[in-house]
């Protein structure tokens, strides 16, 4: 009688943890589909629109691609805008926000919704015109692939170089586009040297010492360190929720196009 008792509590148990988990996940994909209606209701306003913002290119002819980034209607939706991230190997396009508090927009969205999607934001020791020796971007490692979700597939995949073929990123600020090239990526966990405060040279040098000692990507040949170009850093969750785990892409500034 009583392992028939117990039998029937553990079914019971087992019950109301499965239906807690499908609540949750529904209340989870919800939140995820009103932030993406956002983020795509942004994209779609904010982008792709005339803009004066334009740079002659490069003395090898390049030049950055043209988003047509309407700042001042970003500014006007939430002041704390500073710049528009452009990640094209994941087609990763969103706005960047500096935060004001720690954790501010953790679970806040650009427009200032309370959804755990969040937004891209700079820590509050960011150089908010990527100016820094070290500037970092969080994103949450969401399930559905948006913000930084899509990641992991760089931790995950047995091919660690097939980023080479696209290893640019865009950064749009009012003043500048900047262009980065990814260079290292690994697993961290919260506090380590991969979120390193960096304003001397012998900081940078024994940051750049820890990441050459840590990256499972192999860094290019030809990156060329000695003039310490500004590194930028992707950060997002890795493993389970409360790990304390983190996964970091380092890319270097190489090239900058200011605009008028």
């Amino acid at each position: 009688m009583k392992f028939k008792i117990l039998r029937i509590v553990a079914i019971l148990i087992c019950l109301v943890v499965i239906v807690y988990e499908a609540i949750s996940l529904y209340n989870d994909n919800k939140e995820y589909a009103i932030a993406d209606t956002e983020y795509e209701r942004l994209i779609n306003n904010n982008t792709g629109v005339s803009t004066t913002q334009t740079a002659a290119p490069s003395e090898d002819g390049e030049t950055f691609p043209n988003l047509g980034i309407s700042y001042s209607t970003l500014e006007a939706i939430n002041p704390d805008f500073v710049s528009w991230l452009y990640f094209p190997y994941f087609d990763i396009s969103y706005p960047v926000v500096q935060e004001n508090e720690i954790d501010e927009y953790i679970k806040k969205t650009f427009d200032g919704t309370r959804n755990n999607a969040g937004c891209l934001f700079i820590d509050v020791l960011s150089n908010p015109d990527f100016c820094g020796m070290h500037d970092i971007i969080f994103g949450h490692n969401m399930r559905n692939g948006s913000m930084f979700g899509k990641l992991k597939q760089l931790s995950q995949t047995e091919d660690r170089d097939a980023i080479k073929s696209n290893p640019f990123i865009y950064v749009y600020t009012q003043k500048a586009v900047y262009k980065y090239e990814i260079f290292a990526y690994y697993v961290t966990t919260v506090g380590s040297s991969a979120y390193s405060v960096v304003t001397t040279d012998d900081e940078y040098d024994d940051f750049l010492g820890y990441i050459q000692r840590n990256t499972i990507f192999q860094i290019p040949k030809d990156m060329d360190f000695t003039e310490r170009p500004s590194i930028l850093t992707l950060s997002t969750c890795s493993g389970q929720s409360g790990s304390g785990r983190r996964f970091v892409i380092h890319a270097a500034k190489v090239q900058t196009w200011e605009t008028p």
